[in-house]
């Protein structure tokens, strides 16, 4: 959660309480076995105030962890929606915020506990990091691979996933890189740890497909509409993308609600185009913030407005 401070109130098993009062107890199973799966949510500030940006869809994929993890009590996607949207009021949100929701097996059982169930919540604000954005990232493809659905399914948003994410990157910045690219055990381009990848060759947007051992991002799927909505590229393929086509495209990109939509510049000894932002991903990142912050329209279920405090009063 890299940015400014926590927010001063968190939430935790139903209850507003500060912050700092939001633990996880070191028993839990929730730590100890990493029975825990979680959703980033980004808020963004615009003309018309700030909102959170696909919620609903957020919490409904949240709950679907759930279901995977084996959970006794699973929160109710509309619940914890009204949940989150309460607590950036309460606490007074109108930036750029990134939020945790974090749902995990407390108690003190064993690797197969299913409960009891956990929930928590924390906020920061989160600013927009126009330089990354702009100058774009270096990454290696790493030796480690992507895991797999019968391993532990990466469609799952599984703390426990991570793990592979991290070895990534360690290994790519004792390298000298950013960040890292996995692939699949069969060699094809999977996702970056915490990010999908689009590629761009002849003017068709490529995307490694949902069965490539990749999350199923909701910002890559935002992506992928505007570009189809806009008539940005030439065609939009979905498919198995092979590792030496990163070196062939024109464009590589990173999305996800962290990353954003992140050009990459550089693939292992190789220049990506002319090694700067290119024109899709420029366009896709306009497309992009214009949907977040509330200048253009988008469907109805995208944007949650965040009461203000004077809104809130009866």
């Amino acid at each position: 959660m890299a940015g400014g401070p926590v927010l001063p109130i968190g939430w935790q098993n139903g209850a507003f309480v500060p912050a700092e009062a939001v633990t996880l107890p070191l028993l839990a199973p929730g730590v100890t076995y990493a029975a825990s799966v979680f959703e980033g949510i980004r808020a963004y500030a615009g003309p018309n105030g700030a909102a959170l940006f696909r919620l609903q869809e957020h919490c409904e994929r949240l709950r679907q962890s759930c279901v995977v993890l084996g959970l006794d009590e699973i929160p109710d996607p509309g619940e914890m929606t009204q949940t989150v949207v309460e607590l950036m009021a309460r606490n007074g949100v109108t930036e750029d915020t990134y939020i945790r929701v974090q749902v995990y097996v407390d108690g003190d059982g064993d690797m197969t506990a299913r409960g009891p169930t956990g929930a928590a919540i924390l906020a920061r604000p989160r600013p927009q990091l126009t330089k990354r954005l702009e100058a774009g990232l270096r990454c290696q493809v790493s030796s480690w691979r992507r895991l797999t659905d019968n391993a532990s399914p990466p469609r799952v948003k599984a703390a426990a996933n991570y793990l592979n994410g991290r070895l990534a990157g360690l290994q790519a910045k004792a390298d000298g890189y950013d960040t890292a690219l996995l692939l699949t055990e069969d060699g094809q381009v999977a996702e970056a740890p915490g990010a999908c990848v689009l590629l761009v060759r002849d003017g068709v947007l490529i995307t490694p497909p949902v069965t490539a051992g990749i999350l199923e991002s909701l910002t890559r799927d935002t992506v992928l509409r505007q570009a189809r909505e806009a008539g940005v590229v030439a065609g939009i393929a979905e498919r198995v993308v092979d590792r030496t086509e990163l070196y062939a495209a024109s464009e590589v990109m990173l999305v996800g609600t962290g990353m954003e939509i992140t050009p990459v510049v550089g693939v292992d000894r190789f220049t990506v185009g002319d090694g700067t932002r290119g024109p899709v991903t420029e366009a896709l990142q306009e497309l992009y913030f214009t949907a977040v912050r509330g200048t253009a329209p988008v469907p109805e279920r995208w944007r949650t407005p965040i009461p203000t405090q004077q809104e809130q009063r009866p």
